[in-house]
């Protein structure tokens, strides 16, 4: 890295508002462990390297749920999630009232791939994957296609 080169955030840490995964920024001044590049605020700050890489990661460009909804309450739906690259990745998600069901007809549960929210509507599935992509968990989270 070096000044005036274009590099993109990988991560945005603990600068929600600041920052923007895959966002474009140019670096105005570079040290051994930090660059300084215009912030989504305007402000010229210093960054950690560790925020930013010369190439762009592959972008979401679908959440496919599978499954119908039918209660929001308890149930259990696979999502598919496509990359810009063309990597496909799926995951299961899930209500705690599922999970209690689950755990009532067995002595325990182990998944890699199922992520628990409270509520299952498109809006709160689709929320949780960005959040997820934002944080960079959603790989982790997800099982390969």
């Amino acid at each position: 890295m070096k000044i005036k080169d274009k590099i993109y955030c990988k991560d945005i840490g603990l600068y929600s508002g600041q920052l923007t995964k895959r966002k474009l920024y140019i670096i105005e001044e570079i040290n051994a462990e930090n660059v300084k590049v215009q912030n989504d605020e305007g402000r010229l700050r210093w960054y950690s390297k560790f925020y930013f890489s010369l190439n762009n990661k592959p972008e979401i460009i679908s959440i496919n749920i599978e499954d119908t909804i039918e209660n929001t309450e308890s149930d259990a739906i696979e999502v598919t999630i496509e990359f810009s690259n063309k990597a496909k990745y799926w995951m299961t998600f899930t209500t705690p009232k599922y999970l209690d069901k689950i755990l009532n007809e067995g002595s325990y549960f182990s998944s890699k791939h199922f992520m628990i929210i409270k509520h299952l509507t498109e809006e709160s599935i689709k929320s949780t994957v960005l959040k997820l992509d934002e944080q960079n968990e959603l790989i982790e989270s997800c099982k390969k296609y």
